[in-house]
């Protein structure tokens, strides 16, 4: 398993359960004294294709990076730009390529960076410094079995119909010191 202590894994059990949300509180909040870069890993199948938009990429076999560079779209990656991240990354992926695109990606470019990432999958090979799943609640039974893993590995979960203001006292908590994500209070 990969160790990458300065990232913030946020996953879900669905669509709209809120990840997106709490990436942009998380970098709200950190970037007013730290690089953050935000990330957002995707495992497309053929069909689901359109719900992530349109991007210019560039292409590596298994997988595709793309840098946003437009704070003016409905993306979820714009929302990170506007939310105060340095440089905000989408990268789609084939599920046997997930290792090969993170070290790819990490190598190429992030250098001590506060990197906070919108992805489930990359917890089974990554142990990030803090790792948060959403929810969105009542779950269909399928759902619930599939996000069951994740949510024993999870630091902290949050259950998104309570409303943003349990995010927001969560994030006012939250603290970067020497890399390593610490809750006060």
């Amino acid at each position: 398993m990969l160790s990458i202590p300065n990232m913030v894994m946020i996953g879900g059990n669905s669509r709209n359960s809120g990840k997106t949300t709490m990436a942009c509180k998380i970098i709200s909040k950190l970037s007013v004294i730290h690089e953050v870069i935000g990330l957002k890993v995707t495992s497309i199948r053929p069909d689901e294709r359109e719900m992530h938009g349109t991007h210019t990429e560039e292409n590596t076999p298994g997988f595709t990076i793309f840098e946003e560079l437009n704070p003016d779209s409905y993306k979820d990656t714009s929302k990170m730009l506007r939310a105060g991240a340095t440089r905000v990354f989408y990268i789609r992926i084939s599920e046997n390529y997930i290792e090969k695109a993170v070290l790819h990606f990490i190598l190429k470019y992030i250098n001590k960076q506060i990197i906070v990432c919108e992805s489930r999958s990359l917890r089974l090979i990554i142990n990030p410094g803090l790792f948060l799943m959403m929810m969105r609640l009542p779950d269909e039974s399928k759902k619930k079995k599939d996000a069951a893993d994740f949510l024993s590995r999870a630091d902290s979960v949050f259950d998104f119909n309570e409303g943003v203001s349990v995010l927001d006292q969560f994030v006012d908590k939250l603290q970067v010191i020497d890399c390593k994500f610490i809750l006060n209070g």
